[in-house]
Formats: structure tokens, sequence, C-alpha cells
């Protein structure tokens, strides 16, 4: 009977140090996923600022500028994904002189744990009779 008690502690021990290592792997891949995540949604982030600035420096060059798919290469992003930005350009109902850039940035584009960030900007355009 005492022999078969040496054997059951051991193995009891093993069993429960088991246990708490696949615990902890578990929850190092979901603090991963969860990293990851928050690294997309930076990146969407970012792209939807850029975008609203390039929809800018158009509306500038083109005042019939009403907006455009914006596909951003991998060798833009760093090796790493491509980002996609769809731009809305549209006149602001209430304020003249006014539009309203809507950004719907989406990182990695062809991921399905893409991250989408959908933003909007107001924009004035500077009329040039007010610089006279």
């Amino acid at each position: 009977m005492r022999r078969g008690s040496f054997v059951l502690i051991p193995m009891l021990c093993l069993i429960l140090a088991l246990a708490v290592v696949g615990q902890i792997l578990k929850q190092s891949q979901v603090e991963a996923k969860q990293l990851k995540q928050q690294q997309y949604l930076l990146q969407a982030s970012s792209l939807g600022d850029a975008a609203a600035q390039r929809a800018v420096r158009r509306m500038i060059q083109d005042t019939d500028y009403d907006g455009e798919t914006w596909k951003v290469e991998i060798e833009s992003m760093g090796k790493v994904n491509p980002g996609e930005v769809v731009i809305k350009v549209e006149k602001n109902r209430q304020m003249e002189d006014s539009h309203i850039i809507t950004t719907e940035s989406s990182y990695p584009a062809d991921d399905i744990y893409r991250v989408r960030v959908i933003r909007k900007w107001p924009f004035t355009v500077k009329s040039q009779n007010s610089e006279k």
C-alpha cells in the first residue's frame, strides 16, 4: 500500500503542474490575439488619418474630387499586410464651402480578422473671395 502512495502523489503533482502550464499557455495565446487586434486597430486608425490628409490634398488640387478607394500596397506597409481605405467626400448641407470627408479604413485588407475604422472629418474649403 505504501509503494502505491509513493507513485500516486508525484503523479497527482504532475497532473496539477500540467494543468497550470496548460492554462498559462491558453492565457498567453489569448493575450497574443488581443495584442494583434490592437496592432490592427492602430494601423487602421493611422490609415484613416493618412486618407483624410490625402483627401484634403486632392480636394485642393481638384474641386470635383468626391473620393476613391485607396489600396495601400504591402511595400508601403513595411511588407506586412496590405491596407485599404474607402474615401468619400460630401458637401456639408449645413455650412457653405464645407465638406465632410468619411474614411473607412480596413487593416489587413483581405484578412478575416481585419479591423475596420470609420471616421468623419469636417473640412472647410476657403473660397478665393474671402482672401481679398
